[in-house]
């Protein structure tokens, strides 16, 4: 994973949690920085997966006759950002004649299209149902509330094969969602009028649906923040952190301390510098030292501090795990 440390770090007094002991609130001086965490995309691909076909298979909703091409073209938009090049196939591959009733492709069909487009996977939108509705009431404040609602339904297939030109695979993806849009004004008719008429409301709807879709697809980053703690006036830690010389401020805050509490603080520093560097097995760790020693300590600072460092492994702990 790529972490990549944002902006200058900014000192400021900050505590996770305030713990009461005998009436007298204690907190302990931090440093406060930011950084990107990537996340993988939801539906990933075999690394020579390039061009990716979007088929339409839809038969057109009445009151959306264009739904699928806006979905289609939408998840094509999305998808261009990404590592794939895409291309959509417009036209409609279904016969059936009923909205109700998908007509899947087979293993022969798909390989047949995805041949003769050249492309190493293919993403079909075998349905599509969007429905939106309204309605307006009267509130407690004697005002009218109009609200509209669009609601769709899709069902897709992922076909793309294991190896290149090798066997396809596929897999069945299913998207739902709802937007909503709501006004309040003195009449009912005021409370309407900024509400997108039903086709438009339904249009965006499906908009959204294969932006949505495509988003699975792409992976996404997080800013995350974290908290260090000033461990004395004379910190080569804190001085290569700043730095970002990660590794050098852990063999910094490697070194014996001047007391426990230090000690437990130095540890928890190296903890965040571990996780910038990518080594969370490590930043898991150095955090569970400072946790024991914490831990061993009986001050109110001591137990309040443990607090936020528990807080913090258990997000260590969740990357590790997902």
């Amino acid at each position: 994973m790529a972490y990549t440390q944002l902006i200058a770090l900014c000192r400021r007094l900050a505590v996770a949690c305030v713990l009461l002991f005998g009436g007298t609130c204690v907190s302990a001086q931090q440093w406060h920085t930011t950084f990107e965490i990537s996340h993988p995309a939801e539906i990933t691909l075999p690394v020579h997966v390039s061009e990716v076909l979007l088929v339409n298979n839809t038969v057109a909703h009445p009151d959306v006759p264009m739904g699928a091409f806006f979905t289609l073209m939408a998840a094509s938009e999305m998808l261009e950002g990404s590592d794939y090049l895409p291309s959509v196939l417009e036209t409609s591959q279904n016969t059936s004649g009923s909205l109700y009733r998908k007509q899947l492709f087979t293993y022969t069909q798909a390989d047949s299209l995805m041949s003769f487009y050249q492309s190493d996977a293919m993403l079909v939108l075998n349905q599509q149902i969007v429905h939106s509705s309204s309605e307006c009431y009267l509130t407690d404040n004697e005002t009218y509330y109009a609200c509209m609602q669009a609601i769709a339904a899709t069902h897709w297939t992922l076909f793309f094969r294991n190896v290149h030109g090798g066997e396809i695979r596929t897999r069945p993806l299913v998207y739902s969602d709802t937007l909503y849009w709501g006004n309040e004004a003195e009449t009912a008719a005021e409370a309407a009028r900024d509400l997108p008429p039903a086709d438009e409301a339904c249009s965006e709807m499906c908009i959204y649906a294969g932006e949505r879709l495509a988003a699975k697809f792409m992976p996404t980053t997080e800013t995350v923040d974290r908290y260090l703690y000033d461990v004395g006036r004379d910190d080569r830690g804190m001085y290569f952190f700043t730095r970002r010389q990660w590794q050098q401020a852990v063999e910094a805050w490697s070194v014996p301390q001047q007391s426990a509490l230090l000690s437990a603080y130095a540890a928890a520093n190296s903890a965040v510098a571990y996780e910038i560097l990518g080594d969370l097995e490590a930043a898991y760790a150095a955090a569970g030292r400072a946790l024991d020693t914490l831990d061993s300590l009986r001050s109110a600072e001591a137990r309040q501090q443990a607090v936020n460092i528990r807080y913090y492994r258990q997000q260590l702990w969740e990357r590790m795990a997902g």
